[in-house]
């Protein structure tokens, strides 16, 4: 299927979203209604999709379909929803012999992986590598390939989570070429000017990683064990104490200013001296690149009105410009999403590596004197009298007290001191994922909706394709949301990996904006290897993890199969609320469906409910508990 500049003429289109991220390979989302003459034939995995501006002579997507519903309305319109991947997709369909590799170098290791894809794959699926350039400092690799894993996850785990860098499966003249370098893109030539094409910014700061206390710790020490059975009960790290008089601490005062006391451990495994674990502690808190920064824009795009201005790609630096906030800066495009249909709807997602102090402070500098600047300017264009000036320092320290006041009570609420206060009304709780396809988070939110619980994976090797889109839309719609992923652990270290990911997918689209009431685990299948008595130490270890970055266990929901609940036995009492499904007659009603027989917090009752802005079914959700309800204020 072509999309291009005919596109009204010949094919009936009623949304269609195009998902860019250097991350993650593209995504292609359409609806159709029956006039398409394509429209009963599309089928997953054997109906391809190519979108395309002929007039830049470029192709914006290029994949497969994936997924597919089709649903009737209401009011009678029938219309098919599709979901697509990237070619990079065809790396899944694969799967790798174990192999040891070692004195091989990072592409000679691709280049192993590609040929056994290849050796399985139907011929239009085979890749050669293109522009393979990201290696490490010896250009030498010592890899085991996983055979539990197909290529693309192979490729992943072994190479991109170790050495870094980006991967793109590109197609030219018929064949595929995958590329794998440190980044991926170009420098654009459209730049992005205020009073010309920007029509709205937000930036967004991360110092939550700054250290500014460090405790550097080397080795392992001789172990200590217990003299009465001998049984070793501590390992000691080497510390700096004998090379900093006495302190294991390593204190930056500079950035003790800025951030305040935030210490870490960081461990060199192999530092066997004082002098050297000293050395290496000094250089890390010196070099460290710790705050992380996004800026988000909404954009008019000069190559759809002018000739000759090339559009924006993925992994592209453009300049952006915007005097208020003290924007003159060079960003990387991290993400995109293009409405075919509203490009005027298009939104791109830019950052960089993150800052160092030195880079941060410059830029709250910067915008400090920009803002500071248009409010002197607003003052001197309104001719505001003093008497106004001081009604709005008033307005303003008003505001302020109440700030403190709500903080003081989110946090006796944290700590039990005064009783939760409960939502007036609670409207819908719906969950959704991919295969709601494409959302109208408005009408979402308009329709009584008071949570929407988003898909963002399901185990770590399938994000889901629609998350990045749906985060951002709902947060645009002014709706409240929390987030799940499907567990899909193998081990505990796997489990691990699967909740790191969670997050951090997560966070990549969220931080620094309005976060999810609470993180979901959705266990409803025997995972851990098929082993059912290790279900619990997997959910543990899935939930320590997260703890570790900072998601407290209240704000943690485990979603737990009604048939499968004892069998599990998790550690439900850890949990901030459990969420269990069943459903009865599941024709969409509370009436006919069956209660949970465990106790639980909120109770997904169906499968088939509808609401207004998703075209199909939707899993609705009802009874909340009042520990649920306290996510709803």
């Amino acid at each position: 299927m072509l999309l291009n500049s005919d596109i009204y003429q010949r094919i009936r289109l009623v949304s269609a979203t195009v998902s860019k991220s250097v991350s993650a390979y593209d995504s292609f989302t359409f609806t159709l209604d029956p006039a398409h003459k394509l429209y009963a034939v599309i089928k997953p995995y054997k109906f391809f999709v190519k979108v395309t501006r002929p007039d830049q002579n470029k192709v914006l997507f290029e994949g497969r379909v994936l997924t597919y519903s089709d649903s009737m309305d209401t009011s009678g319109v029938i219309q098919k929803t599709a979901v697509c991947e990237g070619l990079e997709g065809f790396l899944h369909d694969s799967v790798q012999p174990w192999r040891e590799f070692h004195d091989t170098t990072p592409k000679d290791f691709l280049q192993a992986l590609i040929n056994e894809h290849n050796k399985q794959v139907e011929s239009f699926k085979q890749v050669r590598l293109g522009n393979v350039t990201v290696t490490n400092s010896t250009d030498n690799v010592y890899r085991f390939v996983d055979d539990t894993k197909d290529t693309y996850d192979n490729i992943q785990d072994k190479l991109v989570s170790r050495l870094g860098g980006e991967l793109r499966v590109r197609n030219e003249a018929g064949n595929l070429y995958l590329d794998y370098m440190p980044k991926i893109g170009g420098t654009a030539t459209q730049k992005i000017k205020l009073a010309k094409n920007l029509l709205s910014s937000s930036r967004n700061i991360d110092p939550t990683e700054v250290v500014t206390v460090l405790k550097p710790l080397g080795a392992t020490q001789e172990r200590q064990t217990n003299e009465e059975n001998k049984t070793e009960v501590s390992s000691p790290r080497l510390t700096i104490a004998s090379a900093n008089g006495g302190n294991e601490y390593l204190r930056d005062e500079e950035l003790i200013k800025e951030f305040g006391i935030r210490a870490k451990v960081q461990t060199w495994d192999d530092v066997n001296t004082a002098d050297t674990l000293l050395q290496k502690g000094r250089a890390y808190l010196a070099s460290q690149k710790a705050i992380k920064y996004e800026i988000q824009l909404t954009y008019v795009d000069l190559s759809y009105i002018k000739d000759g201005v090339a559009m924006f790609d993925c992994g592209d630096t453009v300049t952006v410009q915007n005097s208020l906030q003290g924007l003159e800066i060079d960003e990387r495009i991290v993400s995109m999403s293009i409405d075919l249909l509203q490009v005027q709807n298009t939104t791109i997602t830019l950052s960089n590596d993150p800052l160092s102090v030195n880079a941060y402070r410059n830029q709250s500098s910067q915008a400090y004197d920009a803002e500071r600047d248009a409010f002197y300017n607003l003052i001197r264009d309104q001719k505001l009298s003093t008497a106004d000036l001081e009604k709005a320092l008033k307005s303003s320290n008003a505001q302020i007290k109440s700030l403190q006041q709500a903080l003081q009570e989110l946090e006796n609420k944290f700590n039990g001191q005064t009783p939760q206060p409960q939502p007036a009304h609670i409207g819908k709780i719906i969950d959704i994922s991919e295969w709601q396809g494409v959302i109208d988070w408005n009408s979402v939110v308009r329709d009584d909706v008071t949570l929407s619980i988003i898909r963002v994976q399901d185990g770590s090797s399938h994000q889901d394709l629609k998350y990045m889109e749906n985060l951002q839309k709902c947060i645009s719609a002014g709706g409240k949301y929390a987030v799940y992923a499907y567990f899909r652990g193998t081990s505990t270290s796997d489990a691990q990996q699967e909740a790191r990911d969670f997050f951090e997918r997560t966070q990549r689209v969220v931080a620094n904006k309005q976060q999810p009431v609470f993180y979901a685990i959705d266990v409803e299948s025997v995972e851990m290897g098929g082993n059912v008595s290790q279900m619990r130490a997997g959910i543990e270890a899935f939930m320590s993890q997260l703890n570790t970055l900072g998601v407290p266990d209240h704000k943690i929901v485990l979603y737990i199969a009604n048939h499968l609940y004892s069998s599990f036995n998790l550690n439900t009492a850890r949990a901030g609320a459990i969420w269990i499904p069943s459903y009865g007659q599941n024709d969409g009603s509370i009436v006919n469906s069956t209660k949970p027989t465990h106790p639980y917090d909120l109770w997904q009752y169906t499968s088939k409910g509808r609401v207004s802005g998703i075209i199909g079914n939707v899993d609705m959700n009802t009874e909340p508990s009042d520990k649920f309800k306290a996510y709803l204020n």
